[in-house]
């Protein structure tokens, strides 16, 4: 419940945002827990932007399988390529990363691919691959299929993957539908997975 009343008081700031900043929460109300996620980007040009994901995962019962993952970077867009710079805290502690990537977007279909270095207690390598598709289904709704898969390797093998699936529909800047979460810790010897509906606003 708390978690929601936070979601709707970020809906309510929608009038105080400014055209360079763009702001998307959004929530998923699962059969095992609760996940409030948003993205947050401020563009101080075409090619200079600043840029925070947040992640906070809870069971309804427990606290043991809490998720969470803060993030806060500058990238750097020269076309399709971009480059970002970003530190942050994720389980179980701090890290750093530097990324390269790929960013293609369209009225209707959009991808991005990055891959990089992260260290935290280490390094590891990287990816993440972020699909979006918004066919129109009518005059007043499109469709809306989103996709985030990130992987994490080193020299122990697979040590943290997430897979991220909605599908619903959109109707101006709100979405709604069904989410799947996955994810998957130390060569997938731990897993969680989350089943249920999503709410997000586009700012």
């Amino acid at each position: 419940m708390k978690m929601l009343v936070q979601f709707l008081m970020l809906v309510a700031v929608q009038g105080l945002l400014g055209q360079e900043l763009s702001f998307s929460p959004d929530m998923v109300f699962g059969h095992r827990s609760v996940t409030y996620k948003h993205t947050i980007g401020y563009a101080f040009s075409p090619k200079v932007s600043i840029n925070n994901l947040t992640l906070y995962d809870t069971e309804y019962n427990s606290d043991i399988n809490n998720i969470y993952f803060i993030r806060s970077g500058i990238g750097l867009s020269f076309g399709k390529l971009m480059t970002n710079l970003a530190i942050g805290v994720k389980n179980p502690g701090a890290f750093a990363t530097f990324s390269l990537g790929i960013n293609n977007s369209g009225s209707r279909f959009s991808y991005n691919y990055s891959m990089g270095t992260t260290y935290q207690d280490g390094f590891s390598l990287e990816q993440t691959l972020i699909l979006d598709y918004q066919p129109r289904l009518n005059d007043s709704y499109l469709g809306y299929v989103n996709l985030l898969a990130v992987g994490n390797l080193n020299g122990d093998g697979y040590i943290r993957g997430l897979q991220q699936l909605k599908l619903g529909i959109k109707k101006q800047e709100w979405i709604m539908g069904l989410a799947i979460n996955l994810d998957q810790f130390d060569n997938s010897k731990k897993r969680l997975k989350n089943l249920g509906f999503f709410l997000k606003h586009n700012f």
